[in-house]
């Protein structure tokens, strides 16, 4: 082979690679560009959330503070239907209904959540549970060590007659509760009124071992 014939081979190759590295180069842009797009689109959404918006329906992991009835859900219909002011649920926000995650602590009444003209509704007071709250209501994530009575957690409107209360506990070892959270046991148990639901009714106690 001659040596001009070996140079236009290597210059050949040369060219070939170069093309092939800058064709990987583009495509490897292109797909660092999708990724990087991708991604705020992603953040995007992940960030914006619900919190706000008046919908037809109540999302998973959402709670409503307002009910406005009108024709915008009731798909071309005559009739009015209920909208919905979502919320994300927040240590202290009154909603018209619960989420799992929290407790509540008191109960209201107004116009608010009624889906209804002229009917007064509920609302509940949420709060984040934590050791020591008074709540209207237990979570199995806690225990409670004594009950109380208060005309705050009545669901009734207007009435006197106090419900029971709940003091929480995050359950540990040596605790005398008043249930047994799952995963525990208990050593030894007593009776008093420190957990009754009504008056002067003892009921039992358990000290708690894990």
């Amino acid at each position: 082979m001659s040596v001009a014939r070996t140079a236009r081979t290597v210059r050949t190759l040369r060219n070939a690679l170069l093309a092939a590295f800058a064709a990987l180069a583009l495509v490897l842009s292109g797909a660092a560009a999708t990724t990087s797009a991708s991604a705020a689109t992603t953040t995007t959404t992940t960030t914006t959330g619900l919190d706000g918006v008046w919908a037809c329906d109540v999302p998973a992991g959402y709670v409503y503070d307002q009910v406005s009835m009108n024709r915008s859900c009731s798909g071309g219909g005559t009739w009015n239907s209920p909208q919905f002011h979502l919320r994300t649920p927040v240590d202290g926000l009154t909603a018209c209904i619960s989420n799992p995650a929290f407790v509540y602590d008191s109960i209201s009444w107004g116009y608010a959540c009624s889906q209804q003209s002229g009917v007064i509704s509920n609302a509940y007071h949420l709060r984040t549970p934590y050791d020591g709250l008074t709540a209207c209501v237990g979570t199995p994530a806690f225990t409670y060590d004594f009950t109380g009575r208060s005309t705050s957690c009545s669901l009734l409107y207007g009435s006197s007659v106090p419900s029971t209360t709940f003091h929480l506990r995050t359950p540990v070892n040596g605790l005398w509760a008043c249930d047994v959270p799952r995963g525990w046991t208990y050593s030894a148990t007593t009776s008093n009124l420190d957990c009754a639901s009504g008056p002067n009714v003892p009921t039992t106690k358990f000290l708690l071992v894990h």
